[in-house]
């Protein structure tokens, strides 16, 4: 029942990305990505630090990923993500764009002649959220890092703050999904 559900769920969101159609691309890099940053004696630069609205900020990288924070600094100092995809987005003038690396996946929303981060979803225990939470991690785990005040729908626990909220998909007490979404008027 439980694997049905998740296959629902990811189906849906499938469904979602695809449903608005027209204009999808998909290319090894993106044609606004950047080698990885680094100062003018070679050595690597230190990252941009945008303002967080939340206490959920996934770092990847060292390089934290506020929700809504503008993407172009943060492209930058990550560099050439391993695959990248956009398509025409259902909500904004312009296109959601998707880049992934290594053990994360990032989405952006359109503003104007800007993308910013309306979703981070860690994708294997290679990375972890600043509290040590990763896929694998127990409910207990999740509960002793983040707390009980969560909303619980099934077996995923949902926490909310400022302008993020934290969802942590579960399947047999174990973390099969951890994902960072952005609040605002724009997205809902």
């Amino acid at each position: 029942m439980k694997r049905t559900l998740i296959l629902v769920l990811l189906l849906a969101l499938l469904f979602t990305l695809t449903a608005c159609g027209g204009g999808e691309k998909s290319s090894p890099q993106p044609p606004d990505a950047a080698a990885p940053a680094e100062n003018s004696d070679g050595s690597a630069a230190t990252a941009p630090v945008p303002e967080a609205g939340s206490r959920y900020v996934l770092t990847y990288r060292d390089c934290p990923l506020p929700m809504n924070a503008e993407f172009a600094p943060l492209l930058d100092f990550l560099g050439e993500p391993d695959s990248y995809f956009e398509a025409a987005s259902c909500a904004f003038d312009g296109l959601d764009k998707t880049y992934t690396y290594a053990g994360v996946e990032i989405i952006t929303y359109p503003d104007e002649e800007r993308n910013y981060i309306s979703s981070v979803c860690i994708l294997d225990s290679s990375v972890s959220t600043p509290e040590g939470i990763t896929i694998g991690s127990t409910q207990e785990d999740v509960a002793a890092a983040y707390g009980e005040d969560f909303q619980e729908f099934g077996t995923q626990y949902v926490y909310e703050d400022g302008d993020a909220q934290l969802s942590i998909l579960f399947e047999n007490g174990a973390a099969i999904y951890v994902e960072y979404t952005a609040l605002n008027d724009l997205l809902g």
